[in-house]
């Protein structure tokens, strides 16, 4: 379409959004305008959908309640653009710049195109929203629906998403410092990695998210939901947490002394330790007996955890990087997803341990420890005992296996870059 043509057909828009004769709604559905210049224009309530706006100019254009599902924005200025109820689903956003563009009410969750399959039939295919490595800094995207959205490697720097559904958004290693997160929905969305220091997530819900690695420090999360939120190495310094999490964050030794009363009154008297996604890195904790313990998520890094008892504890997704497990009991420990690289488990014990019944009665039964898609990069195994694990995925590419026992483990799919030396065969 040539610019005459374009402007033409603005023209007739502006007509029709005025209610004047000679006026018709703009058409632009599946052109394609790669590189147009169309900012300070107004296309509300315009039909674009599947149109190629590749490195397109929309800086300060009207684009509220227009239909851009499908449509090709990547690379385009965006910038001062508002899209207040457009539709966008299944738009293609990457690397696009949204500073300061206004989305409230947007619909950005996935789209569907039908597309000629094998069979000889239509067959509807689901697209994301593709907001990767977009910059959103201070965009306005209230009340927007990013469902399933691709948000990765984003900038939304003092972005308002307050109210936003991001329900299964990907999040990872995005900026989001200073964002308004104040209601939304994160339910079971991926915020690895990720930035949200001074971020407000009052009232919002972080249910089933994976928050491993991300940095929430000076972020208002006291009144946000974190039910089975993985918090593995975050960062909270500063951070104002929630009743629960803060009294996690309490006295060590009170907790453990707790735990301790609690193991040995077979859940009588005391408290079981659970401390999942807390900061543990560095600590001195040589000795410590956190058997049945929940640290799902617990950052270990380069922690004295030597002689350690942690019979049938919950270790999945820990982070246990270079830290010193020598000589620790792991007997039917959970490990699934935990970090171990360059972690010493030299004479540590993962054995199975006999489940018994309520009474202590012995049941023949055993329950073995499992380090599913675990990694042990570059650990010191040197006679440790993995009899009977379940190391299925595992990782073991340069880690040091003399005299490692693998008797009756299960070794599915598991990364092994060399035959154990001297180490007993599974």
């Amino acid at each position: 379409m040539l610019p005459k043509d374009i402007l033409r057909l603005l023209r007739k828009h502006e007509r029709w959004l005025e209610g004047k004769s000679g006026g018709q709604q703009a058409n632009l559905a599946r052109l394609n305008l790669i590189g147009a210049d169309l900012s300070y224009t107004n296309l509300s309530q315009a039909e674009m959908s599947g149109a190629i706006l590749q490195r397109s100019n929309l800086n300060g254009a009207n684009l509220s309640n227009a239909r851009l599902a499908t449509a090709d924005l990547s690379l385009a200025n965006l910038v001062h653009a508002d899209f207040t109820g457009a539709d966008l689903q299944g738009a293609n956003l990457h690397k696009a710049t949204l500073k300061r563009a206004k989305l409230v009410g947007a619909n950005l969750r996935e789209g569907r195109v039908a597309v000629w399959g094998e069979s000889d039939d239509w067959k509807a295919i689901a697209i994301s929203v593709d907001l990767s490595d977009s910059n959103l800094d201070e965009a306005e995207l209230m009340g927007a629906n990013l469902t399933g959205a691709d948000l990765r490697r984003s900038s939304a720097k003092d972005g308002d998403f307050t109210g936003a559904t991001l329900v299964n958004a990907q999040i990872e290693n995005a900026d989001w410092r200073g964002a308004k997160l104040n209601d939304a929905n994160l339910t079971n969305a991926g915020l690895t990695g990720g930035n949200f220091s001074g971020g407000n997530f009052s009232g919002a819900s972080l249910r089933q998210t994976d928050a491993t690695g991300a940095d929430f420090s000076n972020a208002v999360l006291d009144t946000a939901d974190l039910r089975n939120t993985i918090l593995g190495s975050v960062g909270l310094h500063g951070a104002k947490l929630p009743p629960s999490l803060a009294k996690r964050a309490g006295s060590l030794e009170s907790i453990f002394e707790s735990h301790l009363q609690w193991i040995k009154s077979h859940g009588k008297t005391g408290k079981r330790a659970i401390l999942d996604g807390l900061d543990l890195s560095n600590q001195n904790l040589a000795g410590v007996k956190l058997s049945g313990a929940s640290l799902k998520g617990t950052n270990f890094t380069g922690a004295d955890l030597r002689r350690g008892v942690f019979e049938l504890a919950d270790l999945s997704y820990a982070n246990l990087r270079n830290a010193d497990l020598k000589g620790a009991l792991l007997a039917g420990a959970n490990l699934t997803g935990a970090d171990l690289k360059g972690a010493n488990l030299a004479k540590a014990r993962l054995v199975p341990v006999e489940i018994r019944s309520a009474l202590g009665e012995r049941t023949g039964r055993l329950w073995p420890s499992n380090l599913t898609r675990a990694t042990l990069t570059d650990a010191r195994l040197t006679e440790t005992d993995f009899t009977a694990a379940n190391l299925t995925q595992a990782d073991f590419r340069g880690a040091d296996l003399k005299n490692t026992i693998f008797t009756r483990a299960i070794l599915e799919c598991t990364t092994l870059a060399a035959i154990p030396i001297g180490g007993t065969a599974p």
